[in-house]
């Protein structure tokens, strides 16, 4: 009979208990790789939440943003090269914007070196029955040191039209001006005005003599009207109205 050894007794236990530690082991990673995976789900449930919460916020206020990154649909303004927003210039009757002669008073126009009132360009002058719908005054200086345009101010559509009402009625002269005798060579005036209108067929002109003692009235260059103060009142304003002038002084009250 063989002979009762403890030894062999402990090598079964030993080795159960290690059986048993290694499975205790394994559990434990078991365990901690469910709960990272449990947290990196979390996680991922928590990034996709603020994500569709953004792209709600977005909707709310009307923009329009991608994952992707595209660009938005939806065009409010145009921008220059800096980057300011700026508004879509508005379209003209005739697609072009007006020339710079057709919104302003001309630096070199006819008038300066007209050999009278009655020079106006044959085609330029206006028919007072004609409808005006604006009004540019351009007072030009003829004297040394003051030659050329002085001031300009710019009228609606009803104060043309009134302007020329109030001419259209005039005489050919106004017999209460005294009429003056005068050397040649002061007899031309130190300034005039041209009065531009804006018609359906372009820029027509109605030139205002009232200095020197050559003549004094509106010319149109087919007529001419005497100088009274009804109109001149409505269009010497501001940068056209002259400090005096030798027909101006006699009316007074213009």
């Amino acid at each position: 009979m063989p002979e009762h050894d403890p030894e062999q007794e402990l090598g079964p236990k030993f080795t159960s208990a290690l059986h048993n530690q290694a499975a205790g082991q394994s559990d434990l990673q078991t365990t901690g790789l469910a709960r990272e995976a449990r947290r990196r789900v979390h996680r991922r449930r928590q990034t996709w939440s603020v994500a569709a919460g953004a792209v709600l916020v977005a909707a709310a206020i009307g923009g329009v943003w991608s994952f992707a990154g595209g660009d938005s649909p939806v065009a409010t303004s145009n921008s220059d090269s800096s980057g300011n927003s700026k508004a879509a210039a508005p379209n003209t009757a005739q697609g072009v914007a007006p020339s710079v002669e057709a919104v302003g008073c001309p630096v070199d126009h006819p008038v300066l070196t007209a050999p009278g009132p009655d020079a106006v360009p044959p085609g330029t002058g206006l028919d007072l029955n004609t409808i005006v719908t604006g009004l540019r005054a351009c007072r030009y200086g003829f004297a040394e040191g003051g030659t050329g345009l002085l001031g300009q101010e710019s009228f609606n559509a009803a104060t043309a039209q009134q302007v020329v009402n109030e001419i259209k009625v005039l005489p050919e002269r106004n017999a209460k001006l005294p009429v003056f005798k005068c050397a040649p060579q002061v007899s031309k005036p130190s300034e005039a005005i041209v009065l531009r209108f804006d018609t359906a067929a372009g820029i027509r002109e109605i030139w205002v003599w009232y200095d020197g003692c050559e003549s004094a009235g509106f010319f149109t260059g087919t007529h001419t009207y005497g100088l009274f103060s009804a109109p001149l009142k409505l269009f010497m304003t501001g940068s056209v109205r002259p400090s005096g002038g030798t027909y101006l002084n006699a009316l007074k009250d213009w």
